[in-house]
């Protein structure tokens, strides 16, 4: 049976992003309730983040450890290989285009390793170079981890004593062509198990 279902079309409307990507490799049931069927679900662990970071971008005394870039919340929008992308970094310099920060919060601890393989950064180099045409080699790029823990009336807290970790990495061009490839390929397997999922409905 056809479903008449686009990913090209679907992707117009709404641009591929890092989460889409992360939420399909972990999950392609629940990226397809939250991104097709618009089934959004937020976590303790989300809704703390996103908190902290509103609060990050609009107080610049709020954790002042943590390094603000001329742009808080920098979009990042362009098309690779057809495929419209999205992306919003939490601080970037969008005067030398040279500077990169995200900052996460979480219980997950966050490792030099696990910062060199994160494949957010990845993206946003890659829309950076298509955007700006600055290589990833000449970016200076920071990742802040806030840990934090549940409390014992179930909420989500930063840890204490309160620490900021913060990681520098690096990327190479051919690290966001390999990313390149991914996106290709996530795109390809995303229009697939759609069409099998409506298929077999």
């Amino acid at each position: 049976m056809k479903t008449g279902f686009s990913i090209k079309s679907f992707l117009k409307k709404r641009p591929l992003s890092w989460s889409a990507i992360s939420s399909f490799e972990w999950d392609k049931s629940q990226w397809y309730d939250t991104y097709i069927l618009g089934k959004r679900q937020e976590s303790r662990e989300m809704s703390f983040g996103s908190k902290v970071g509103k609060q990050i971008e609009k107080d610049p005394t709020y954790i002042p450890e943590i390094i603000r870039h001329s742009k808080m919340e920098h979009p990042f929008k362009c098309v690779f290989n057809g495929i419209p992308l999205v992306g919003y970094a939490d601080s970037f310099c969008n005067k030398s285009f040279k500077k990169l920060l995200e900052i996460k919060t979480g219980k997950k601890q966050w490792t030099k390793k696990r910062v060199d393989e994160h494949g957010q950064l990845d993206m946003y180099l890659l829309m950076n170079y298509v955007v700006n045409k600055i290589k990833p080699e000449d970016v200076e790029i920071t990742l802040v981890w806030l840990p934090t823990e549940e409390t014992k009336d179930f909420k989500i807290d930063f840890v204490k004593p309160f620490r900021v970790e913060k990681f520098s990495t690096k990327r190479t061009m051919a690290d966001i062509l390999k990313f390149g490839v991914r996106i290709n390929r996530v795109v390809k397997e995303m229009e697939l198990y759609v069409q099998e999922h409506m298929s077999n409905m």
